[in-house]
C-alpha cells in the first residue's frame, strides 16, 4: 500500500522508457501473426493505409484515456469508466474487459502452442511430451501461473524488455525470409494487390484494431509512471504551458506526467506501426495466395523466429492478466460493493484464469478466427467507444456548467476550462461571450500555471463527482469539437462490430 501511494503521489514511478516496453508488450504477440493475413485480405496499399489509420486513432483515444485518468485520479480503466460514466457502464466495461483479455490470452497460449509443438517435433521427434499440443500447454500454465500474481507492471520490466527485443528480432527476421522468398520467385509480383474493395477486405479491419490495441493496460502504465518523466521525444515541448500557444487543436496536456505519457504514446506507436508494417509486408510478399492467418506457420519449422514469437507471447500473457484482474475487482466493486478482495479470492480467480484459457487453446486452433471476433467486438468497444462517451460526457458537463466557484487548485480550473485538448469559445461574438472567454482565458493560465508546480495536485474527485454529464444532462447535443469527436469514435466502434458480424467467417 505504501509503495501504491508513493507512485501515486508521484514521488517515484515507472521511467518512460519502461512504459514504452509494458505497452508494447501489451500489444505485442499474436496480433502481429495475423497481419500478413490481413494484408492478404485488403491488399498491399490498402493494409498499410488501414493499419495508419487505425494507428493514429488508436494514438488519439490513450491519450484520452491517460488524460481522462489524471482529471478522476483513477488507478484503473474500470475505476475510470465508473467515476465518469457511472457504475453501470463501468460494471459492463469490466465484464467486457475480462471477456477480451480472456480471448486475448487464449490467443497468445495458441501462438505459444503451434510455435513450441513444431520446434520440439523438428528436434526432439513427434514421440517427445513436448510435441504434444495438451501436454505442452498444461506445461506452460503452470509457469505463467505464478508469473500472473504480482500485482505491480514494473515486476514485469525486465520481461517485457527482453520481450520487445524478441519481438524486433521477429520482425527482422520474417522480413528477410519474406524478401528470399520474393527474390526466389520467377515474378516477385505475382499474386500481389496492391489494394482490394471487396467485401472481403473488411475482414481485415478487426485485425488490425485487435494487433495495435494496448488500451487495457494505458490507465495502469499512466499511474505506474514517474511524476517527471524523461521526454523521449525532443521535439515536443518541455511544459504545459507551452502546449497552449499550439493551436486549438492541439493535446493540452496540463502535468509534466501527462506530456511524458504523451511522448511514450508516440514512441510506442512508432514502434509498433513499424515493425508491424515490415512484419505484415514481408509475410504478405512472401505468400500472397497461401499466407497463413498465423504467419509464421507459413515458415519452416525449425526458423528461429517462432521461438522469438513464443517468447514475446509468453511474456504477454502475465501483461495480459494484469488488468483483467483489476477488471474483476472493479466488477466485483460495481455489482457487490466489494472494494477488496480477499487473498484466496484473488488467487483462485487468477488459477481459474489460467486453467480455462489452456484449456480452452487446447480445443481452438484457428488464430484468425480469434483475432477477429476478439478485435471486432470488446476491443472496439474498449478503444474507440468508451473513450468516444468520454469525450462526450466532458462535453456535455462543460456545456451544461455555466458558472461556479472554482474548486481546488489551478488544475481544477484546467480542468473545467479545456475539454479534452481544446479550448474555450472563440473570443468573437457577443460582448457576453468575449467577457466569458476572458473568463476562460485567465482560468487557462492559472492552469497552466499551477501545472508548472510540481507540486500540484490532481483534481479534486469530488467536485467533478457532482458534475455527472450523461447522468444528469442524459444524451444530449454540445456544440463542441470533444462531443464532435466522441461522437465519431462511438460510430467507428458500431461500425467495426457490424462489420465482424457480418464478416465471421
Amino acid at each position: 500500500m505504501l509503495a501504491r501511494a508513493r507512485v501515486l503521489l508521484g514521488t517515484e514511478g515507472a521511467t518512460s522508457l519502461s512504459s514504452v516496453s509494458t505497452l508494447c508488450n501489451t500489444a505485442l504477440g499474436a496480433g502481429v501473426l495475423g497481419l500478413p493475413y490481413a494484408f492478404a485480405r485488403a491488399g498491399l496499399v490498402g493494409c498499410l493505409l488501414l493499419s495508419l489509420s487505425v494507428a493514429a486513432l488508436e494514438a488519439f483515444t490513450m491519450y484520452v484515456l491517460a488524460k481522462f485518468a489524471e482529471r478522476y485520479d483513477a488507478p484503473s480503466y474500470g475505476t475510470l469508466i465508473r467515476r465518469a460514466l457511472g457504475r453501470k457502464t463501468g460494471g459492463v466495461l469490466s465484464g467486457v474487459m475480462v471477456l477480451y483479455l480472456w480471448g486475448s490470452s487464449v490467443a497468445y497460449l495458441v501462438v505459444v502452442s503451434d510455435t513450441f509443438t513444431s520446434l520440439s517435433t523438428m528436434l526432439l521427434g513427434p514421440t517427445a511430451w513436448c510435441s504434444h499440443r495438451v501436454a505442452l500447454l498444461a506445461a506452460f500454465g503452470l509457469v505463467l501461473l505464478p508469473l500472473c500474481f504480482p500485482r505491480n507492471l514494473s515486476a514485469m520490466e525486465y520481461v517485457s524488455a527482453a520481450s520487445v527485443v524478441a519481438f524486433l528480432y521477429c520482425c527482422v527476421a520474417v522480413s528477410v525470409r519474406g524478401f528470399q522468398a520474393v527474390a526466389a520467385r520467377p515474378d516477385p509480383w505475382a499474386g500481389i494487390s496492391l489494394i482490394k474493395l471487396d467485401a472481403g477486405a473488411l475482414y481485415a479491419l478487426p485485425l488490425v484494431i485487435f494487433g495495435y490495441n494496448c488500451h487495457a493496460n494505458v490507465v495502469s502504465v499512466f499511474v505506474e509512471l514517474e511524476h517527471r518523466p524523461s521526454r523521449l521525444i525532443p521535439g515536443l515541448p518541455a511544459s504545459p504551458r507551452e502546449y497552449y500557444d499550439l493551436g486549438r487543436l492541439a493535446p493540452k496536456p496540463s502535468t509534466y506526467k501527462l506530456i511524458g505519457m504523451l511522448g511514450a504514446i508516440i514512441v510506442y506507436m512508432l514502434i509498433i506501426f513499424l515493425g508491424y508494417s515490415s512484419v505484415g509486408i514481408s509475410g504478405y510478399l512472401a505468400y500472397p495466395t497461401s499466407v497463413s492467418s498465423n504467419v509464421l506457420n507459413s515458415f519452416p519449422a525449425g526458423d528461429i523466429a517462432r521461438a522469438a514469437i513464443g517468447c514475446v507471447c509468453v511474456g504477454s500473457y502475465p501483461l495480459n492478466h494484469h488488468p483483467a484482474r483489476a477488471a474483476w475487482e472493479d466488477l466485483f466493486d460495481a455489482l457487490a460493493d466489494v472494494r477488496q478482495l480477499p487473498k484466496w479470492l484473488s488467487v483462485s480467480l487468477t488459477t481459474l484464469f489460467v486453467a480455462s484459457t489452456v484449456g480452452t487453446a487446447m480445443l481452438v486452433t484457428d488464430l484468425g478466427s480469434v483475432l477477429h471476433i476478439v478485435g471486432g467486438t470488446a476491443a472496439a468497444f474498449m478503444v474507440f467507444m468508451l473513450p468516444g462517451l468520454l469525450l462526450m460526457n466532458a462535453a456535455i458537463i462543460k456545456h451544461t456548467t455555466t458558472s461556479g466557484p472554482a474548486v481546488g487548485s489551478g488544475l481544477s480550473d484546467l480542468a473545467d476550462v479545456e475539454e479534452d485538448g481544446e479550448l474555450g469559445d472563440d473570443s468573437s461574438g457577443s460582448g457576453a461571450d468575449r467577457q466569458q472567454h476572458q473568463q476562460q482565458q485567465q482560468q487557462r493560465q492559472r492552469g497552466a500555471a499551477a501545472a508548472e508546480d510540481s507540486s500540484a495536485p490532481l483534481l479534486d474527485t469530488v467536485s467533478l463527482s457532482k458534475k455527472a454529464g450523461f447522468r444528469d444532462a442524459g444524451f444530449i447535443f454540445a456544440p463542441r469539437k470533444g462531443w464532435w469527436a466522441g461522437l465519431g469514435l462511438v460510430a467507428v466502434s458500431l461500425a467495426v462490430m457490424t462489420i465482424t458480424v457480418l464478416t465471421t467467417e
